[in-house]
């Protein structure tokens, strides 16, 4: 079983996450589309896109959070623009995604199990939220500090919003 996230000093996790979030200038997140919408000390807000299977694309909104970082991966949700609330279940700001092929992502909103109950987890290895309920992923898979960065984290989500995995908003 793996650890539990433990949230580490702000002001370290502040240093890394500014310094992280500049990759979203580079020529790779420009080519995914990821734009850095609102950035605070301990948080950001990122635009990502979602490619529907007629070419077309729907525009998301990603909170990342820092408190845990980078000891841990940020934690991720998907949210309203302006506001920056967690988006609800069955509502256009929230996509449906459904893995076609891979076994390594789920979206949960609600998360449920056991002990744990989570309002949204996007379930995979480099999000923090991963960390806090039972998982047992390959050695292989899990976030290594100093190895991994938000990068991952985008760039993994990037990868499940397009077709065949993206379905559409969760309501329009």
């Amino acid at each position: 079983m793996l650890a539990t996230p433990v949230k580490v000093d702000p002001e370290i996790a502040a240093t890394k996450f500014k310094a992280h979030l500049t990759w979203l200038s580079s020529p790779r997140a420009i080519e995914l589309g990821l734009q850095l919408i609102k950035q605070e000390e301990l948080w950001a807000a990122i635009q990502i896109p979602a490619f529907k299977e007629d070419g077309g694309t729907d525009e998301y909104f990603l909170r990342l959070g820092a408190e845990y970082y980078d000891k841990w991966p940020p934690t991720a949700i998907f949210v309203e623009p302006h506001t920056w609330v967690r988006a609800e279940s069955e509502t256009r700001w929230l996509p449906v995604i459904q893995c076609q092929g891979i076994n390594w992502f789920a979206l949960h909103s609600p998360y449920r199990g056991g002990t744990v109950t989570l309002p949204q987890m996007l379930c995979f290895t480099f999000t923090a939220e991963y960390y806090m309920v039972p998982h047992s992923p390959p050695e292989t898979s899990v976030w290594r500090q100093g190895h991994h960065t938000l990068t991952a984290t985008l760039t993994r989500l990037a990868e499940v919003l397009r077709y065949p995995h993206y379905k559409g908003p969760g309501s329009t």
